[in-house]
């Protein structure tokens, strides 16, 4: 049975649909986070987002023969443990590593490896009986010390009669995620500010915002496929689907560009010459603190959005911002807003309101 054919016919062990809430969030994140890497490393990467595991990505999208898993656990309450990774719970297989490594059994050799990926460290001793520290982002099984090795063979024992074929040295691994339980959110736009540093104009957010709309919704879908295509187009984003997002970003317009339209407004609603120069000036300074994820730009922009989500048919139907930025302010909690100044209130006002109505 081929990859592609194994991909469709066999149905995953667990298909949990719609999920929301901050965990959740997290997940999307990390997925995100991996894709991103993917894209700026030059794969020719096709990721499949909670299909047998919480990611996967596939090789050969064309024709698929290899495939990676990821199994995905945020945890704030100190390192992972052999221990707490072969920690017997629920239903075969019934450790996080037995689970990790039923993928094996399903997809045979057109597995290259399944991964534990975590926002946490690991405390295992390693086979040259060094200890791992926050460092070690990326460990290989077979670099485990005889100890670890041992408590994971019998967990694995569990579900898995030795010997297997293959053996756990070869396909599983454990790594560390730089993004974090809380926060996700400005790590990432973060590392789309990186990846696009050279790319002028481009509006991050609201390329952010589609991108993780993308992957939640792809993350979510639980149809019933009847081709590797549908899972294509329902579950994965490939190189070619980022890219062309980004493309697409690209082709919008900032809101620099467009000041005129808004200079405009602002004349007819009678602002003085000094507001206009000193809100452009102020846009200008915004938008380059937020260019280099400035802690004040960031946190402003943050919660100056909050309201957007909820005048959301106002903001598509409108032909005047002012009338918009007046509702956004009347929705804003101040106290928030304390060590900001009006002017500075505005500038990000206007940013937030122009890339959301040019950015979906």
């Amino acid at each position: 049975m081929t990859l592609a054919t194994a991909l469709v016919s066999v149905k995953p062990r667990e298909k949990s649909g719609p999920r929301t809430g901050a965990r959740y969030a997290f997940q999307v994140h990390v997925c995100l986070a991996k894709v991103l890497d993917w894209h700026v490393a030059g794969s020719d990467y096709r990721a499949v987002f909670d299909h047998f595991d919480d990611l996967a990505v596939i090789t050969g999208p064309d024709d698929p023969d290899k495939i990676a898993f990821f199994q995905i656990k945020g945890n704030q309450s100190g390192p992972w443990t052999a221990a707490k990774l072969a920690k017997k719970e629920g239903e075969s297989p019934c450790t996080p590593v037995g689970k990790m490594y039923h993928h094996t059994t399903i997809f045979g050799s057109a597995v290259t490896r399944c991964t534990f990926l975590t926002n946490a460290s690991f405390s295992f001793t390693l086979a040259d009986g060094t200890k791992t520290s926050s460092d070690h982002r990326n460990i290989a099984h077979a670099n485990l010390g005889p100890k670890d090795s041992e408590v994971i063979a019998k967990a694995l024992d569990l579900d898995f009669a030795p010997p297997r074929s293959p053996s756990e040295n070869i396909v599983l691994h454990y790594e560390r995620t730089d993004v974090p339980v809380t926060g996700y959110d400005t790590m990432v736009k973060g590392k789309l500010v990186e990846m696009l540093k050279n790319t002028d104009g481009l509006a991050v957010s609201a390329l952010y915002r589609t991108l993780v709309e993308e992957v939640t919704a792809r993350t979510n879908d639980a149809t019933e496929y009847s081709s590797i295509d549908d899972i294509y187009a329902r579950k994965s984003l490939s190189r070619k689907n980022l890219a062309d997002a980004i493309s697409a970003a690209e082709n919008r317009r900032g809101i620099l560009d467009s000041w005129s339209i808004i200079e405009d407004e602002l004349k007819d609603a009678g602002r003085p010459i000094a507001f206009r120069v000193r809100l452009k000036t102020q846009t200008i300074t915004h938008l380059r603190g937020c260019t280099n994820r400035s802690a004040r730009s960031v946190t402003l922009s943050e919660i100056v959005n909050k309201p957007l989500a909820t005048i959301e048919t106002v903001l598509m139907e409108c032909d005047k911002l002012l009338p918009v930025v007046e509702m956004v302010k009347a929705q804003l909690q101040m106290s928030e807003l304390s060590s900001y100044d009006a002017i500075e209130i505005d500038a990000a006002i206007f940013v937030e309101l122009f890339e959301a109505m040019n950015g979906k």
